[in-house]
């Protein structure tokens, strides 16, 4: 798809932060990420059964592999840059950030904190490589980083206080798709609300 393809100016373009709506451009970028959650998730399964340390960051790519590849004849090479090592990097920053904090009990804290960083350093480089739609409101990725702390804030919770049995491989996989699934659901509208899309 060249150049010329771009959709700067699509019809509903994002003027009021306020519109909360995916139209149908932002709705096929939604579903490619969508499509690397899944892929993120077998990628999870992989390093829980290998024991990978630090696994969940490694895997951070295919979260937004399909995206990628679906959009590689326009600015490839930066959006790779930017959803392969650049996510992973706000991926683990988010963490190690998050475990110098002391222990908050039901992880309200900690869940918030890692949200906010990983989902708004990850928006920062988007719209610092120029990624974002042209009428992207400053106004909205606030709001979408608050989101993604809260969000996050949630995960963690149920991360915690639905502890896993331990006694089977199913069990592994499921508490920390308890974190991973509805942060990075939120995480795939909030990017599917502001990235540049193609026609």
């Amino acid at each position: 798809m060249s150049d010329i393809a771009i959709l700067d100016d699509d019809e509903r373009e994002y003027h009021s932060p306020f519109d909360l709506a995916l139209n149908p451009a932002a709705l096929e970028t939604f579903k490619w990420l969508v499509l690397g959650h899944v892929l993120y998730v077998v990628g999870l399964a992989m390093v829980v059964y290998f024991h990978v340390p630090n696994g969940a960051v490694w895997i951070t790519p295919l979260f937004g592999l399909p995206f990628v590849w679906h959009e590689r004849h326009h600015r490839g090479a930066v959006k790779a840059l930017v959803f392969f090592g650049g996510f992973a990097l706000m991926h683990y920053v988010a963490l190690m950030t998050v475990s110098g904090i002391s222990d908050d009990g039901v992880g309200f804290l900690r869940g918030f904190v890692g949200g906010a960083i990983g989902g708004g350093g990850c928006l920062l480089l988007c719209a610092i490589f120029g990624l974002l739609r042209k009428g992207s409101s400053l106004t909205f990725e606030a709001f979408g980083t608050v989101l993604l702390g809260a969000v996050g804030s949630f995960c963690v919770y149920m991360y915690l206080t639905t502890g896993a049995t331990g006694d089977s491989f199913a069990s592994d996989v499921v508490q920390p798709l308890k974190i991973y699934t509805p942060w990075q659901i939120v995480f795939a509208y909030v990017l599917a609300r502001v990235l540049r899309p193609l026609s």
